[in-house]
């Protein structure tokens, strides 16, 4: 009888064990697939954030290349009424020189 009481209490609590064990295993298994949804969900985020950077960087760098452009195109139009400028500078300086020549004759 005793050794009858004893497999009992053996399977008994062996059960408890597997019951512990299975339990453990579906806790553990369940927070393993939350950290790989929650792995998956944050890279899928982080990779729609670069792509909106990325857009925004295109943006950025097409105004600034437009104001490039236009910036080129001043400077242009500046360098050649600076031309202009110094040109007629020259000839008023040279008319200057031909005036006092004529005075000092």
């Amino acid at each position: 009888m005793d050794r009858c009481a004893l497999e009992f209490i053996a399977r008994r609590w062996w059960r408890r064990t597997e019951v512990w064990a299975i339990a453990l295993l579906l806790v553990g298994g369940g927070a393993v697939l939350g950290y790989q949804a929650a792995y998956w969900a944050l890279a899928d985020k982080q990779s729609n954030q670069i792509t909106d950077i990325r857009k925004a960087y295109d943006t950025a760098m097409e105004e600034r290349d437009r104001r490039l452009e236009e910036l080129t195109r001043k400077t242009g139009t500046a360098a050649d009424k600076a031309s202009k400028a110094a040109t007629t500078a020259a000839q008023a300086a040279d008319k200057a020189d031909e005036a006092l020549n004529r005075v000092g004759q």
